[in-house]
């Protein structure tokens, strides 16, 4: 059996030799019926994956909201989960109404085993480059916007991993404090999927990003309850692809006192701005907002449509990242990736506990976003 520790470090043999032991004994991926099966016991259920049902006082004051957006690979679901579970924070689950009706059982199966975990309210039809992409992200936010306790929402799709343990993610969120990480491009190239419309409501600036955010409460409650956003709302409707408008343009606009929005220039740094909240290897597609080809790192899985898929080579540079999620994952694509970087997570939680290893987060407070935001510290105790 390859050594997880080994492919973490790079060892070029131990490469070598997991990708002749994958070609023999890759695993076969359990099935929602698996999980429906399995969740009958609950107990028995949690304590077999491993999941972590206790936190330090220092996480349970600072607890986080995630949505998951999800349509296939049940696995690959529950084991995102499992690496980003933690009994005071609050997780929202869409499942794609075109997904089959096992995936949503099996879903709703491990979430009654958690009190925390639940399905969305509603379930949409999600069509990529329509309105339909962003709302179930929508809907999350008013499903999470009942418990009051949350400090930042975080949204995921069921093909990515953590690249922190949650005390990281507490502890670089308190660095942030109260800033957002949105990506953001001034590009010209995208105008054609707005200008063809009317003019935006309030003076408001269209900007490209990715869907991919991390944000303040104050910001949830700004989308939910302003009128200037309901108003943007209606307008991004007429568009092309709104799901990479929504969050850049609030986050951008300043003027619209958005909590946490960012004061300076709008485009993504690779230096002095990087997008922060997912790590994905574009290649030479990708630029950031200065049209730096800043996202052409080598890929050792393989690229679909571009985006790499990550193979075990790929694993020293995920664990050196400052990103806080990785995407691409494929649950049956090398899954000894996917294995050692949970192996990984684990067992730096597990020293985390113990108090062997800390976490330096200089490098996140003195990000030029925490300097230059808008306030909005009334809003995030909402």
């Amino acid at each position: 059996m390859p050594q997880c520790s080994k492919l973490v470090n790079g060892d070029p043999e131990e490469q070598k030799y997991s990708k002749e032991f994958m070609k023999e004994f890759s695993p076969v991926a359990l099935t929602a019926r698996d999980y429906i099966a399995h969740t009958t016991d609950c107990s028995h259920y949690l304590e077999e994956r491993a999941f972590f049902l206790s936190a330090l006082p220092e996480e349970e004051s600072f607890p986080l909201a995630y949505s998951m957006v999800l349509y296939k690979d049940i696995e690959l679901v529950e084991r995102i989960l499992r690496a980003i579970y933690r009994p005071h924070n609050f997780y929202c689950l869409h499942v794609d109404q075109k997904a089959d009706p096992s995936l949503l059982e099996a879903v709703r199966s491990i979430a009654s085993c958690l009190e925390n975990v639940f399905v969305a309210s509603e379930s949409v039809d999600v069509i990529w480059g329509e309105f339909s992409v962003l709302e179930p992200e929508l809907v999350c936010m008013r499903d999470l916007w009942r418990y009051k306790k949350w400090r930042y929402f975080i949204n995921l799709t069921g093909q990515e991993f953590p690249l922190k343990t949650n005390l990281q993610l507490v502890r670089i969120l308190t660095a942030l404090n109260g800033s957002n990480l949105v990506d953001c491009t001034t590009n010209g190239r995208d105008n054609d999927r707005w200008y063809n419309n009317f003019l935006p409501p309030h003076g408001i600036k269209p900007y490209k990003g990715n869907v991919h955010v991390v944000v303040n409460r104050g910001f949830v409650d700004y989308i939910l309850h302003n009128p200037v956003a309901h108003d943007y709302l209606s307008w991004l409707r007429r568009t092309d692809v709104p799901d990479e408008s929504f969050f850049s343009t609030l986050n951008y606009n300043p003027h619209l006192r958005v909590p946490g929005a960012y004061l300076g220039p709008p485009d993504t740094d690779a230096h002095l701005k990087p997008y922060l909240a997912r790590f994905k290897n574009w290649g030479h597609n990708w630029r950031d907002g200065l049209d730096r080809m800043n996202f052409n790192w080598p890929c050792y899985g393989k690229r679909v449509r571009t985006i790499c898929v990550f193979g075990v080579g790929d694993l020293p540079m995920l664990t050196s990242r400052k990103e806080l999620f990785a995407n691409k994952f494929y649950i049956n694509f090398e899954p000894l990736t996917l294995q050692c970087l949970e192996d990984w997570l684990y067992n730096m939680t597990v020293d985390e506990y113990a108090g062997r290893v800390s976490m330096d987060v200089s490098f996140y407070k003195n990000l030029d976003i925490v300097k230059n935001k808008v306030d909005g510290s009334r809003s995030l105790t909402g």
